[in-house]
């Protein structure tokens, strides 16, 4: 096989993870920094940051799984890649917690202002 082929068979292999990986981030930016503004679109927001964590969450087990039990029988997966895991999987899992801080903060300071506790 030569280089071109093999480089977009690397290319196809992985697009669909990264394509939702992307997405998943597209989904979560509104949490990066929330204002007063986005306190209005509340359950549009919900249904964003269920799904943006979930496809998170899928892809770095999906990444774990191949880490850890690579296909083939004798596939060894190497060290440098190891390593790529577990600092790709700690700051991925730092995100997520960041986001749902991010998302408990919003919760936190709007709901005074949307129940009858705050009257």
């Amino acid at each position: 096989m030569d280089k071109p082929a093999k480089l977009q068979e690397q290319i196809y292999k992985h697009l669909p993870g990264v394509i939702a990986v992307l997405l998943a981030i597209w989904l979560l930016s509104p949490f990066v920094k929330i204002d007063r503004s986005d306190y209005a679109q509340g359950k549009v927001l919900v249904y964003r940051l269920a799904l943006g964590l979930m496809i998170m969450i899928i892809m770095l087990g999906k990444l774990g799984f191949d880490v850890f039990f690579p296909q083939g029988i004798a596939r060894p997966v190497s060290n440098l890649k190891s390593v790529i895991f577990l600092v790709l999987g700690i700051l991925l899992l730092a995100f997520v917690v960041y986001i749902i801080i991010q998302a408990g903060s919003l919760f936190m300071t709007s709901y005074p202002n949307t129940s009858e506790f705050g009257q």
